[in-house]
């Protein structure tokens, strides 16, 4: 299965999953819109963690797909009786939403009883010599649930040459 595609979900559960997302989208664009500070966390019933908006993740582009998709959202839920888990097109519009709010929330959001890998990245480096720089991952730093894997190898690394295997400045995951 594509780890971006959108489960199949049926009845209350895809319900419950385009109410969640419809929620989702309208948070972040009312912090967007300045409604509500954007450093303001949300509490969202069902989850332990609070989920915290990244606004450098909230670039034009994404943030008019999010409002497409919650104006699309509007319809299945004023209109429940459309929702069908075999309709391609939501499950589309599902996923993207999905992958834009994990990008600006910097976390995975699951349904039902989906098993997704964990946030993180897998670096594999490999060189004869290094005599800048080899970085395997930069990042603002890493969350509990971000994981991260480097593996670098170099011959030679000259006197001006550095092999970084992670450099943290915030969050992965």
């Amino acid at each position: 299965m594509d780890p971006l595609a959108f489960p199949m979900l049926a009845g209350t559960v895809l319900t419950e999953a385009v109410r969640f997302l419809f929620e989702r989208a309208s948070a972040v664009l009312d912090r967007r819109a300045g409604r509500v500070p954007v450093e303001e966390p949300e509490s969202v019933a069902g989850r332990a963690d609070t989920l915290q908006v990244r606004a450098g993740e909230l670039t034009d582009a994404r943030v008019e797909r999010i409002s497409q998709a919650q104006g699309a959202l509007r319809v299945y839920l004023s209109r429940p009786d459309l929702l069908q888990e075999d309709d391609d097109g939501l499950r589309d519009l599902l996923g993207q939403l999905r992958r834009d709010l994990e990008e600006v929330y910097g976390c995975s959001l699951s349904f039902g009883d989906e098993q997704r890998p964990r946030p993180g990245a897998d670096v594999f480096q490999h060189a004869d010599e290094i005599s800048g720089q080899q970085v395997g991952i930069r990042a603002e730093g890493m969350t509990a649930k971000g994981r991260a894997q480097v593996v670098q190898t170099a011959k030679t690394i000259t006197d001006t040459g550095e092999q970084v295997g992670l450099h943290f400045d915030g969050p992965i995951g």
